[in-house]
């Protein structure tokens, strides 16, 4: 078709000295146009519902780490088509794919590989596609707008767990260095049967047992070694900010699901309970075999919100529904003078039902303006505002401590590490 246009501004130059040429460079121009024509009509006639376009995705992937999927083109036209798949940009992905054109033979279909990185969490639509199309004499793009109403579900990224695979919980953090012993005696969880000695209860006779077997045995019981333990987590405000890159909330939210994995393989009961302003997820304490799921499907989504975090209403509702001693452990932050003596107030009633862990982050941005030296006013009063917030988080610290509340608060890079251990030296020392 080029070598046709070229000859058309032969002819239409040749026209300045020969008339003549003019009308063979319009008829020609006129064949152009009505073969180009013919050839849009017939080829969008015989692609028209020939040609699909499928993404193959994950349907649950985790924040931040690449993963693959692929564009599947379909062809089940009777001509050839070269072909460009486009996605839509969005801010809450970054798309990776071939830019280059790609050919799918008639009958034929045709894969193309796609990386997609989430960037946030919760239910994310992937949005639509866009499919250019050359065929017949290839003189026309063809575009094609599909829209797959496809979502998928972006979940926290919990390394330490998944290895790669979302759901595999079943298989780390034993050699941590606590295992769940048993114990027995006069407890509750019935263990095995065994045949009755003289120093047993004759109560403790299992007769059912003692009828099939003609001899008499016994229940073995043994001693319920399984806590409470309730995650709070803050939703508030003052997790919007972010501490190494991530936000606050999501190291928050790795730190509870390890640590929930850990405590269900230590056989204690765990439920959750995330707040701001209002009680926005609660999962009762249990030690199910899918508690970790339930867990995980309660916070995948769960973003901060510009509201007070009201410690008031969030632990009147764990007092009132969980009235029996166990362990709470609640990811907050107390930067500033306000939320502090409210988490002060609250927390020290709390502490005298249930043992508090207070999980706190430090924010290597304020340590650092502290530490910065001044070279006008502005350091100056930006170095005072934070030596101001240091100095009220640890007055707040000592206070919490001083009134029965244990606290984590260290680095990010050390955070479940510190959170694990807390948690194992309070079932070591048996503190509930």
């Amino acid at each position: 078709m080029g070598q046709a246009g070229l000859v058309l501004v032969l002819f239409s130059l040749l026209g300045y000295l020969w008339a003549p040429a003019f009308l063979i460079a319009s008829g020609l121009a006129l064949l152009l146009a009505m073969l180009a024509l013919l050839d849009l009509l017939s080829t969008r006639s015989m692609l028209r519902g020939r040609l699909s376009v499928e993404r193959d995705f994950p349907q649950a992937v985790t924040v931040e780490t690449p993963r693959s999927g692929m564009h599947l083109l379909h062809n089940s036209s009777r001509i050839p088509v070269r072909f460009r798949i486009h996605e839509d940009s969005l801010p809450e992905f970054r798309k990776s794919l071939a830019t280059g054109w790609a050919t799918a033979a008639a009958g034929e279909s045709c894969e193309i590989p796609l990386v997609i990185r989430s960037l946030e969490r919760g239910e994310r639509e992937l949005g639509g596609i866009g499919l250019r199309v050359l065929a017949g004499l290839q003189l026309w793009i063809t575009q094609i707008r599909i829209e797959p109403g496809q979502s998928v579900r972006v979940y926290p990224q919990i390394e330490e767990l998944t290895g790669g695979d979302l759901f595999a919980h079943r298989r780390r953090l034993w050699g941590i260095g606590q295992h769940h012993s048993r114990k027995f005696g006069r407890g509750t969880d019935f263990d095995h049967l065994r045949e009755y000695t003289p120093d047993d209860e004759y109560r403790g006779i299992n007769w059912k047992a003692t009828a099939r077997r003609g001899r008499p045995v016994v229940n073995q019981f043994q001693v319920d070694q399984s806590r409470d333990l309730m995650l709070l987590v803050d939703c508030g405000r003052l997790m919007h900010t972010e501490i190494g890159g991530r936000p606050r909330l999501d190291r928050y939210l790795d730190a509870a699901v390890q640590l929930a994995y850990l405590a269900l393989s230590q056989k204690d009961r765990v439920g959750l309970m995330a707040f701001s302003s209002e009680t926005r997820r609660y999962v009762p304490p249990a030690r199910r075999q899918r508690q970790l799921d339930a867990i995980i499907e309660a916070v995948f989504d769960l973003q901060p919100e510009f509201v007070e975090s009201d410690y008031a209403r969030v632990l009147a509702m764990l007092r009132s529904r969980h009235s029996k001693r166990g362990l709470v452990v609640l990811f907050t932050d107390l930067v500033d003078s306000v939320s502090s003596q409210r988490a002060v107030a609250n927390l020290s009633r709390l502490a005298r039902t249930h043992l508090p862990i207070i999980v706190i982050l430090d924010d290597p941005q304020i340590e650092e303006m502290a530490r910065k030296r001044t070279e006008g006013s502005d350091d100056a009063y930006i170095k005072a505002s934070a030596e101001v917030l240091l100095q009220q988080k640890r007055r707040t610290i000592q206070e919490l401590r001083s009134r029965g509340c244990m606290i984590v608060n260290v680095a990010a890079e050390k955070l479940n590490g510190a959170v694990i251990n807390q948690y194992l030296q309070v079932k070591a020392r048996n503190l509930i």
